[in-house]
C-alpha cells in the first residue's frame, strides 16, 4: 500500500496512515475493509527486495580516523540477508493476518453483535466462554522456536515493517466508517513469568499506540485472568487487531502461572476467545512451556510450528558471508577465503548474531591494535576473548550430541557494549598518543622558529645577506639536530658564512687574474701586428678576436652575401 506523505500522521510516536482500499484478487477477501486496507500480497521477488537490508558503505571511509570508523562499523548491526525461511515466514504472516480478518468483518452484523455482547459482559463483570452470536473463527497462528541470536525477532520485525501498524478508516464505499485498525501488536512476556503480567502488557501496549488508559481501567491486580481475557477479546475486536505476536515466551513460569494445565488452557482460550492469530516466539527453553498437548491443539487450527536451528554450512551460509564481508573498515581490505569463512562458521556454529558480532569485534580489534587487516589469528583471538560466556553452548552445538545440547536451553547473549568499550579504550589511547605527538611537534616547530628568528636577527646585524643567513641556519640545524644551544648554532652558522665569503673572495681574485691575462694577450697581439706592419684591426680579424661587421648584423651567411652583392 503506497501512501502519500499527507496521508499519514503520528499517533503517540507511531505513524498512522489513512486507509486506501485496493481491489482483491482472492474473492474471499472482497468487501472487507480491514483486508482491503492492507498492503497487497507480495511475490517472492517483492519480499526479497523489501526485506533485505544492506547498509550504506563508502570505500573512502577506510581512510577515516579510527574513532570515526568505530562508529561506521556499527552499521553492520543493520545488515539483513533474507533466506528461504524468511520467505516462508512472510507468507505465513500474510496468510495469518488475512485469515484472521476473514470472519471479523466490521461491516457484517454478526461482528457488530459480538462486540456489543462482549461489551455487555464487561459491564456485568462476566467472562464469556462462548457467544450467543455464533460465527466461524479462522485464526491460524503458529509458533517459532529457535536458538537465541538465530534471527527470529529480527526477521519478524522486518516482515511486520511491510504493514502499517495503525490505519485510520474514514469512509468505506461511500458510507461513513470511523475506525482505527491495529494491523499487528507485538508483546514481550514479562520477566516475572505470570500470565496476568502478560495481559497487563497487552493493555500497556494498546495505551502506547492509542494514548488510551486501558491499563488503569482493566489491568489492576484485583481483576482475574479470565476477566482480563474478556477485556482483551473486546478490545481486539474494537480496534481490529489483526495479529498478536508474543515474544520471549520462555520467560513464562509454571509456578507463577498456576501450572502447565492452566497455562495450556490460557493459550488455547487466548486464540479461541480473542479470535485473532497469535504467533508465539521463544528460545529452546520455551519447549518446556509449550507442552506437547498444546502444540497438538494449535496444529488443528494453525499453520504448524517453525523450528529455527543453526544455519548449515551450505549455499545459504556462503550467501550470508559474501554479503557481510564487503563491509570492512580496516585500512587494508582482506578478500574472503574459504578458510576465513570456515573459521567464522566454526567459531559461531552458524548462529548469525554471533557471526556478525565476531566480524564486528575482529575489525575493531584490527583497527585498535594498528594491524588494520583481518586475519585468522585476529578472529581466533576475538573468539577466545569475547565468546567466553557462550563457549560451553557453542561446544555443545559443535559436538552434535543431543544430550549435551539439551543441557543448555538457551544461548546467552554477548554483551556487545562491554566488548566494544574494551577495544574502544585502546582506540582512545592511540588517539590520545597521536594528539600528544601532534602537540609536541607543534611545540618543537615553534621552538625552532623562535630560535631561527633570534639567530637571524643577530647575524643580520653583522651585515650578512638574509638569504644566506636563513640557508646556513637550516643547514646547521639539519646537521646538528634541533636540541642544541643557541650559542653553538650561532658559532657554526658564522663559521659557515665566513667560509662561504672566503670562497667568494677567492673566486673574485681568480676572475681578476683571468681578466689580467686576457688584457696582456691583446697587448702582445697588438705589438705583433705592428712588427708585421699590419693593421691591428685586420690582424685581430685574422686571429678571430673580433667579428666582421656584416657577421654581427646577419647570422645567416646567405643573407650576408645578398647584402654584400647589393652594395657592390
Amino acid at each position: 500500500m503506497q501512501l502519500a506523505a499527507s496521508e499519514s500522521q503520528n499517533m503517540h510516536g507511531e505513524e498512522m496512515v489513512d486507509a486506501i482500499y485496493s481491489e482483491q484478487i482472492v474473492q474471499d477477501y472482497e468487501s472487507n475493509p480491514l483486508i482491503e486496507a492492507l498492503p497487497p500480497i507480495f511475490t517472492e521477488d517483492d519480499v526479497i527486495e523489501q526485506i533485505s537490508m544492506f547498509p550504506p558503505f563508502d570505500e573512502k571511509e577506510r581512510t577515516l580516523n579510527p574513532n570515526y570508523r568505530f562508529h561506521c562499523i556499527q552499521r553492520l548491526f543493520q545488515y539483513f540477508q533474507p533466506f528461504e525461511k524468511h520467505l516462508d515466514l512472510e507468507q505465513r504472516i500474510s496468510r495469518a493476518i488475512r485469515q484472521g480478518y476473514l470472519h471479523r468483518n466490521p461491516m457484517k452484523k454478526e461482528e457488530v453483535m459480538r462486540v456489543h455482547e462482549s461489551y455487555k459482559a464487561i459491564k456485568e463483570g462476566k467472562f464469556l466462554k462462548s457467544y450467543q452470536t455464533e460465527t466461524k473463527r479462522t485464526a491460524a497462528g503458529f509458533t517459532i522456536i529457535g536458538l537465541s541470536g538465530i534471527g527470529k525477532s529480527t526477521a519478524i520485525e522486518r516482515v511486520l515493517s511491510f504493514y502499517p501498524q495503525l490505519i485510520k478508516h474514514h469512509q468505506y464505499k461511500g458510507k461513513p466508517f470511523i475506525f482505527t485498525q491495529i494491523s499487528w501488536m507485538k508483546l514481550e512476556c514479562p520477566f516475572d513469568g505470570s500470565l496476568k503480567g502478560l495481559c497487563m502488557s497487552f493493555f500497556s501496549e494498546l495505551d502506547r499506540l492509542l494514548g488510551s488508559n486501558y491499563l488503569n481501567k482493566f489491568g489492576t491486580q484485583k481483576n482475574t485472568t479470565d476477566l482480563m481475557l474478556q477485556r482483551m477479546a473486546h478490545l481486539a475486536s474494537l480496534h481490529g487487531i489483526g495479529l498478536l505476536i508474543i515474544d520471549e515466551i520462555q520467560h513464562l513460569s509454571f509456578s507463577k502461572s498456576g501450572g502447565s494445565d492452566k497455562m495450556l488452557n490460557f493459550f488455547v482460550t487466548l486464540v479461541n476467545t480473542i479470535g485473532i492469530p497469535v504467533i508465539m516466539v521463544g528460545t529452546n527453553k520455551a519447549i518446556s512451556v509449550l507442552q506437547s498437548e498444546f502444540r497438538q491443539a494449535r496444529r488443528g487450527s494453525g499453520q504448524g510450528d517453525m523450528v529455527w536451528s543453526q544455519m548449515p554450512q551450505d549455499v545459504s551460509w556462503d550467501l550470508f558471508m559474501d554479503g557481510m564481508w564487503e563491509y570492512q573498515w580496516t585500512t587494508e581490505y582482506t578478500p574472503l577465503s574459504s578458510e576465513l569463512s570456515e573459521l567464522i562458521y566454526e567459531e559461531s556454529q552458524g548462529i548469525l548474531d554471533i557471526a556478525v558480532k565476531l566480524f564486528i569485534l575482529s575489525q575493531v580489534r584490527a583497527i585498535a591494535t594498528g594491524e588494520e587487516k583481518l586475519s585468522k589469528q585476529i578472529i581466533k583471538q576475538v573468539a577466545s576473548d569475547s565468546l567466553r560466556l557462550v563457549k560451553p553452548m557453542l561446544d555443545a552445538l559443535r559436538s552434535g550430541i543431543p544430550s549435551e545440547i539439551a543441557k543448555y536451553e538457551d544461548i546467552r547473549p554477548i554483551d556487545m557494549d562491554e566488548e566494544m568499550e574494551k577495544y574502544k579504550a585502546s582506540i582512545d589511547l592511540q588517539e590520545k598518543i597521536r594528539i600528544q605527538k601532534k602537540i609536541e611537534k607543534q611545540k618543537r616547530v615553534k621552538k625552532e622558529q623562535s630560535l631561527l628568528e633570534e639567530i637571524t636577527l643577530q647575524l643580520l646585524s653583522m651585515d650578512f645577506e638574509p638569504k644566506e643567513v636563513e640557508s646556513a641556519i637550516k643547514k646547521v640545524l639539519q646537521q646538528l639536530g634541533e636540541d642544541i644551544e643557541k650559542s653553538t648554532v650561532l658559532r657554526e652558522v658564522v663559521k659557515l658564512l665566513i667560509d662561504k665569503d672566503g670562497k667568494k673572495a677567492e673566486n673574485t681574485v681568480k676572475k681578476k687574474r683571468a681578466m689580467s691575462a686576457s688584457e696582456n694577450y691583446l697587448v702582445f697581439l697588438m705589438h705583433e701586428a705592428r712588427q708585421k706592419k699590419k693593421s691591428v684591426h685586420e690582424y685581430f680579424l685574422d686571429k678571430g678576436i673580433i667579428k666582421k661587421p656584416l657577421d654581427e648584423l646577419w647570422e645567416d651567411k646567405e643573407d650576408a652575401t645578398l647584402v654584400s652583392d647589393a652594395i657592390s
